[in-house]
């Protein structure tokens, strides 16, 4: 140890600057090597340390393809399974809308998914808000799948992310801005699908210092049906939302935040009223999502609940007058 500290001190700056540098980058790799052996995805390492992809290139998880639903159906709702991470495809009577974009290595689930559900256009381009479990494909689906508008909600600049996956993002939109129109929504704002199916965002109502609450919320009704969308909004941003008294009943709540405890508060969840509600969630995660809390306020009301990390990917359809749940059936029999 003594030789070690006296070799230590007779180093130059500038050679302790590259032996520590040495160092960080062993640790980093032993790091991703140990999530790798584990199961889990190095991109959260990857956003800060992109040399990673060099050791690492990351392979897209296999999971089935479901089949497409070609029952006419006016509207179709899709949860896509893309582990803990958010997805969503809503196919309208006339426009289709994709709701964040996974983590970045969900990209080829989620364009091989819009394939074999014919998509070959995305109308609308919904960013709830800059979280990397929220917009990691969204730039890779995009260059794969022509979009015609990007939508998301302002960020004050001190909160924007500098992460290299975000930052590809904002690069994507300012060089193909001639092909996708970037805008911005605002609560009241209504994006219209067609065939009287409508998206009305609700939220947020304030500027939130945490991402989490400065989420997209939105309520789409297609006829006697409804789906509220969530994002990761927690109980601030639901209490605004309760003080507006805005319509907030639906057949389809999606909970936030992967069912963490942060949100779906009682009063909340008696206000929406579901007859489903989903949830996002990676099987075996970290965060211990859904939190048992959320699980027992949804079972006391009488809830089903449908989980991708159990059921894969949910996928619902709607004429307008009556709800049917044709992918995801093992919650639905557990409820019944």
């Amino acid at each position: 140890m003594k030789q070690l500290k006296k070799w230590w001190r007779g180093l130059t700056k500038a050679r302790r600057k590259k032996v520590a540098s040495i160092a960080l980058a062993a640790v980093v790799v032993c790091a991703a090597w140990g999530l790798t052996q584990t199961g889990h995805s190095i991109q959260p390492l990857v956003e800060y340390f992109p040399f990673l992809e060099e050791f690492f290139p990351q392979q897209p998880e296999s999971r089935p393809a479901a089949a497409p639903v070609t029952d006419g159906a006016g509207l179709r709702v899709h949860i896509l399974d893309v582990g803990q991470a958010d997805c969503i495809l809503i196919q309208g009577p006339e426009k289709t809308m994709v709701i964040d974009g996974g983590e970045a290595d969900d990209a080829d689930t989620i364009i091989g998914y819009l394939g074999d559900q014919g998509v070959t256009e995305i109308d609308y381009y919904l960013n709830t808000h800059p979280h990397a479990d929220h917009y990691g494909g969204i730039t890779r689906v995009m260059e794969a799948i022509p979009t015609r508008e990007f939508f998301h909600h302002p960020v004050p600049e001190e909160h924007t992310p500098t992460t290299r996956g975000y930052q590809k993002l904002l690069a994507y939109l300012a060089e193909h801005k001639g092909e996708t129109k970037t805008t911005v929504l605002d609560p009241g704002d209504t994006l219209d699908l067609g065939g009287g199916a409508v998206l009305t965002i609700l939220a947020p109502l304030e500027e939130y210092e945490d991402m989490n609450n400065n989420s997209l919320v939105g309520r789409l009704v297609f006829g006697e049906t409804a789906f509220l969308f969530t994002g990761d909004a927690e109980k601030k941003s639901e209490n605004a939302i309760l003080a507006s008294g805005v319509e907030l009943s639906a057949d389809v709540y999606s909970v936030p935040h992967h069912g963490s405890s942060t949100g779906m508060t009682k009063k909340f969840l008696e206000a929406v009223s579901p007859d489903y509600a989903t949830i996002s969630v990676g099987m075996n995660n970290d965060y211990g999502h859904p939190h048992r809390e959320t699980v027992e306020k949804l079972s006391e009301a009488g809830i089903p609940c449908l989980r991708t990390d159990l059921d894969g990917n949910i996928v619902f359809i709607s004429d307008g007058k009556e709800l049917a749940l044709v992918a995801g059936e093992g919650a639905q029999k557990k409820a019944a």
